[in-house]
C-alpha cells in the first residue's frame, strides 16, 4: 500500500506556500496604490502650504508697503504744514519702514531660493519690484555699497539679470 501522508502534506506546503505568493503579491500592489495615494496627497498639501505662505508673503509685503507710503504722506503733510519742520527723528522712522519694506522682500528671496515656495510664480510677481528696488533711486542707498544688507535680494536680482541677458 502506498502512503499518501507524505504526498498530502507536500501538496498541503505547496499550495499554503503559493496561497502566500499570491497573498504578498496582492498586498505589494495595494501598498503600491495607497502610496501613490498618499504622494497625491502630499504633494496636494504641499502645494497648498506653498499657497499660503505665498499669500502670507504678499501680505506682509503689502503691509510694510502701506505703512511706508502712508508714513511718507504723513511726512510730506506735516513739512508742507510746518516750513521749519525738524525732520531729524522722522528721517530715522522713515529709513526703518523702507528697511522693513526691504526686509520683507529679502525673506521672499530667501524662501524662494530655498524652494518653500513656487519659484515661477514668485519670479513672474517680484521680478519687476526687485528690479525696480535696486536700481531705482529711492532705495538706492541700501544697494550701491560693496557689501549690500540684502543679500536675498541681490541674489535674485542678480540671478534674473543674467538669466534676461541670455
Amino acid at each position: 500500500m502506498i502512503d499518501f501522508s507524505f504526498f498530502t502534506t507536500e501538496v498541503l506546503a505547496l499550495l499554503f506556500s503559493g496561497l502566500a505568493i499570491i497573498v504578498s503579491v496582492w498586498d505589494r500592489y495595494g501598498n503600491i496604490r495607497d502610496t501613490r495615494k498618499s504622494n497625491k496627497k502630499a504633494e496636494k498639501a504641499l502645494r497648498l502650504s506653498e499657497g499660503s505662505t505665498e499669500l502670507a508673503i504678499r501680505s506682509m509685503i503689502s503691509e510694510a508697503r502701506f505703512k511706508l507710503n502712508n508714513f511718507q504722506f504723513e511726512y510730506k503733510a506735516l513739512k508742507v504744514a510746518n516750513r521749519e519742520f525738524d525732520n531729524t527723528g522722522f528721517d530715522k522712522i522713515l529709513y526703518s519702514y523702507i528697511e522693513d519694506l526691504l526686509n520683507q522682500y529679502d525673506t521672499a528671496c530667501m524662501l524662494y531660493f530655498d524652494n518653500k515656495i513656487d519659484r515661477k510664480r514668485f519670479k513672474s510677481q517680484y521680478e519687476r519690484e526687485l528690479i525696480n528696488c535696486v536700481e531705482g533711486n529711492a532705495y538706492k542707498k541700501y544697494f550701491d555699497s560693496d557689501n549690500p544688507r540684502f543679500e536675498g535680494i541681490m541674489r535674485a536680482y542678480a540671478k534674473w539679470r543674467k538669466e534676461n541677458k541670455n
